[in-house]
């Protein structure tokens, strides 16, 4: 079974970064000596055990003999393989991969978080909008608090255990505080969006921000999505004819993608001195090290047409930067003068390959099993950051304006490039504690499938 798996499974399938992964295990397609009905998810646990005993980065800790029979579901069944120390390792049906990979959800088009860090504060604001959805129909942007749905505080919702439930619904009347404090509310019906990888692209001149010796780049971007490479192609382009010399790349929500877009935008943001240099590398368990030094499982800087001439990088990054983002970062960091700011980030240093069930199919899946298969290093060998990559100037993410010259993070760059030294730090929040307990919400990045990088296997 595992040979089988390396010579005609491993070949289709497509390697992937992610923040969690998942694999059930093994069970023999015997009938039952009393008679009863062979396990009809025999051979999916066959399947997902010969995987997790040979490509897995933990092969070795995989438990072994486990009864399989009784458990009745294959998210359980691969929970039961998961080696205690790995928090990444995640799966999913066929029907979210897919989805997943067209960037098509049903939604209202919005995500929502707290500015409990700093602030101390637990009202709900928008973290940021997706263009031709619901919420940008009716005008909402980041900074927005979200005081009410249905009429009810959220607060109350969140309290009682009924926010997600409610929001869930297909339609909902929703109460906004934009941000000259008034409120407004509307009703919308979640539908299909198309979301795109970025969320803003911007090019700052002298003219907008005094002080500044040349324009700046702005680029959000939200997802490294194969797909959709041309956001990053116009970008770029829109950069590369503003002639500008400092980028801010802001990764803050950024929870990574695939490969083919992180090496494209490296391609575009690294120096000419980084042509040809090692970005990242993938280390491998003991079965497939060979694969560590062989240059498929190396990502090259290749300068391309168009590339940009930059003095500086500037990295945003929060606990919602994972995985490529992460790769980007720590990749760049030995090859240009990169200034990290912000707070320290999700802490994905591995990546899977992405196994389809049944076998090599991609085009439609039941199951598709994303196990971690190895850790991404840069070109001085630093990786294994499970904590985070810590930034060189904190700041707190600013939940109170929209994204563009009046938010801290951008404004904070533009002031260090304009004198040379950043601003002080946003007065601390004056938040009672005591509701923490009853109206914390559970942020997108503390999801067990957040965060991905995907590449091809070697041939």
């Amino acid at each position: 079974m595992i040979s089988k798996i390396r010579k005609q499974l491993l070949p289709l399938l497509f390697l992937m970064a992610v923040v969690l992964y998942i694999a059930p295990s093994c069970q023999k397609e015997n009938p039952d000596p009393n008679g009863n009905e062979t396990d009809p998810l025999a051979a999916l646990k066959s399947y997902t055990y010969a995987i997790m005993n040979d490509i897995y980065y933990w092969y070795k800790g995989v438990p072994k003999n486990i009864d399989a029979k009784p458990i009745k579901t294959i998210q359980a069944y691969f929970d039961t393989l998961v080696v205690p120390e790995d928090r990444w390792s995640w799966m999913m049906t066929g029907a979210q991969y897919l989805s997943s990979e067209t960037g098509i959800v049903e939604t209202y088009g919005i995500s929502i978080g707290q500015p409990i860090e700093y602030y101390n504060d637990y009202t709900l604001r928008v973290r940021y909008v997706h263009p031709n959805s619901p919420m940008s129909d009716n005008n909402v942007k980041r900074g927005y608090q979200l005081s009410h749905i249905n009429g009810i505080p959220v607060s109350t919702l969140i309290s009682n255990g009924t926010y997600y439930t409610v929001y869930a619904q297909k339609t909902n009347s929703f109460t906004f505080v934009d941000h000259s404090n008034k409120s407004y509310t509307f009703t919308a019906t979640a539908r299909e969006v198309s979301t795109r990888s970025y969320l803003k692209t911007m090019v700052i001149t002298p003219a907008e921000y005094s002080g500044l010796p040349y324009n700046v780049g702005y680029y959000h971007y939200l997802s490294f999505k194969a797909g959709m490479l041309d956001d990053i192609n116009n970008a770029m382009s829109t950069f590369k004819s503003a002639g500008i010399k400092e980028l801010i790349l802001d990764l803050r929500y950024n929870g990574g993608g695939d490969s083919r877009a992180t090496t494209l935008l490296a391609n575009y943001i690294a120096p000419a001195s980084a042509d040809k240099k090692l970005l990242a590398r993938r280390e491998h368990n003991d079965k497939y090290s060979s694969w560590d030094s062989d240059v498929q499982t190396q990502t090259i800087i290749e300068r391309i047409k168009g590339s940009l001439d930059l003095n500086r990088l500037f990295i945003l990054t929060t606990k919602g930067t994972a995985s490529a983002s992460e790769v980007i970062l720590n990749g760049l960091k030995p090859l240009m003068t990169v200034v990290h700011i912000g707070s320290t980030t999700y802490g994905k240093p591995n990546g899977m390959y992405v196994l389809p069930y049944p076998d090599g199919n991609y085009d439609s899946p039941q199951f598709v099993f994303l196990p971690i298969c190895f850790f991404s290093v840069n070109s001085t060998g630093y990786g294994h950051y499970v904590d985070g990559i810590v930034p060189d100037h904190y700041r707190p993410d600013d939940l109170y304006h929209d994204f563009g010259l009046q938010e801290d993070w951008v404004k904070s760059v533009l002031q260090y490039i304009a004198i040379g030294s950043f601003p002080p730090l946003p007065p601390l929040g004056q938040g009672a504690p005591s509701a923490a307990p009853a109206n914390r919400l559970t942020a997108p990045e503390d999801a067990p499938d957040y965060g991905v990088y995907k590449t091809r296997l070697p041939k």
